[in-house]
């Protein structure tokens, strides 16, 4: 019995040979198939991170020539932008139809030869007298509160605080923060450089976004407050120091369209008036002229003071006359310049107590309005901003000068408007 199963063993020696065999045959493909596919894939993610740098360089070599259309000079002779990273480059190319700005860029891997490009479309148009805008304020800023009303766009080089009711009727820029509380809306959109801070059922309708955001108008070209030069001003005053024209305040003055000098102050006593026949007249006071109770200034005049211009009560300065105070413009108590004038100072405008100014308002420091006072047309602010108790200002180009004061020749706002980007 043992001789027949031992040889059965023996023919089963060596049966689990060709499976063996077989499983490393598996193996091996396998392998060799796990091996090929791990090289594949990590030469198809060198070749994704590649295409990705490059597309990266062409977005960045868009951006860079996007943002020379700031420059009015580049927007007249516009030359292609070059930048390099390493093994990377991108470059991009501008192309002019009228008003449109047609960028074309590409992305390369110097090594590997990939490429991407990419193109956008930019209309661009400039605005004259900021088209819209209500008010424009410095670095530091303004505060808005209790009741407020601004029918127009906002620009603020500084931060924007909103509080009891204050309310911008259309779009706010601000390059600072915005805190809003107790009811403060924004009807429009918000672009904010800073952070924002809502609180006590204040609302922004339109939606806040970061000023850099393509979608504000003015991501590329922002608007400022423009600078005035003085000079004009400077040197009619310094001759009113040492000139004298002899003039009698207690009466009505005609400045017959000459230049009349007050080496002094003066005050002008209540119902009188100073007027110009012919038009173009040119007041010069050295130092402080003050408008006394109902006395008014006749249209086309030009009233120039090195120190302060007062208005007291139910004083009126008419249409197309020229204001200009060294220190600052005081308006009180019902105090009303008519369309089409400017009032500007290198210092403060004070307005209260109903007081109404129409036309180009520039305070070069400071601009304080409060207890039910009105502005139409554009107001300024090189500094700062103080809104308080029932104010308004309205953006109305119908009560602005029809010319610019002297000394302000302000560069255009640019609206630069993106659309049609693809990939080629």
């Amino acid at each position: 019995m043992k001789a027949p199963v031992q040889r059965i063993r023996r023919l089963q020696r060596g049966a689990v040979l060709p499976l063996v065999a077989g499983l490393l045959v598996v193996m091996v493909i396998l392998g060799s198939g796990l091996i090929a596919g791990a090289g594949t894939s990590r030469v198809e993610a060198v070749r994704r991170k590649q295409s990705g740098q490059c597309f990266w360089m062409a977005e960045s070599a868009l951006a860079i020539a996007r943002w020379h259309l700031r420059d009015e000079s580049y927007r007249q002779v516009p030359v292609p932008v070059q930048l390099t990273s390493g093994y990377y480059r991108g470059w991009a190319t501008v192309t002019v139809s009228g008003r449109v700005y047609t960028i074309t860029a590409v992305g390369s891997d110097t090594v590997s030869r990939l490429s991407r490009k990419v193109q956008q479309r930019f209309e661009v148009r400039e605005l004259d007298y900021w088209d819209d805008f209500a008010l424009f304020v410095g670095a530091n800023g303004a505060d808005l509160a209790q009741s407020i009303t601004i029918a127009g766009d906002v620009f603020s080089a500084g931060d924007i605080r909103m509080s009891q009711a204050a309310a911008i009727l259309e779009s706010l820029y601000c390059l600072g923060d915005l805190s809003m509380s107790q009811s403060a809306v924004i009807y429009d959109e918000a672009y904010v450089g800073g952070s924002i801070k809502l609180s006590q059922s204040s609302v922004i309708y339109g939606g806040a976004y970061p000023f850099d955001s393509p979608a504000n108008p003015y991501y590329i070209v922002q608007p400022t407050v423009p600078a005035i030069d003085w000079a004009w001003y400077q040197s009619l005053l310094a001759l009113a120091a040492v000139q004298d024209s002899g003039l009698d305040f207690n009466n009505d003055i005609n400045l017959a369209g000459q230049v009349k000098f007050v080496r002094g102050s003066a005050s002008l006593k209540s119902y009188k008036r100073i007027y110009s026949n012919p038009p173009g007249g040119v007041l010069v006071v050295r130092d402080t002229l003050q408008i006394q109770q109902n006395s008014r200034i006749e249209s086309d005049v030009s009233v120039i003071c090195g120190d302060m211009f007062w208005m007291g009560q139910n004083t009126r300065v008419a249409s197309n006359c020229l204001i200009y105070a060294g220190t600052t413009i005081d308006m009180k108590q019902s105090g009303i310049v008519v369309d089409r004038c400017s009032l500007i100072t290198p210092g403060t405008i004070d307005m209260k107590q109903a007081a109404q100014a129409s036309g180009f308002i520039y305070a070069g420091t400071l601009l304080t309005l409060s207890q039910s006072t009105a502005i139409r047309g554009l107001a300024f602010s090189g500094q700062r901003a103080d809104l308080s108790q029932g104010v308004a200002i309205y953006y109305d180009p119908a009560c602005l000068p029809s010319g610019l004061p002297p000394g302000f020749s302000p560069t255009n706002a640019v609206i630069v408007t993106p659309y049609q980007w693809r990939e080629l």
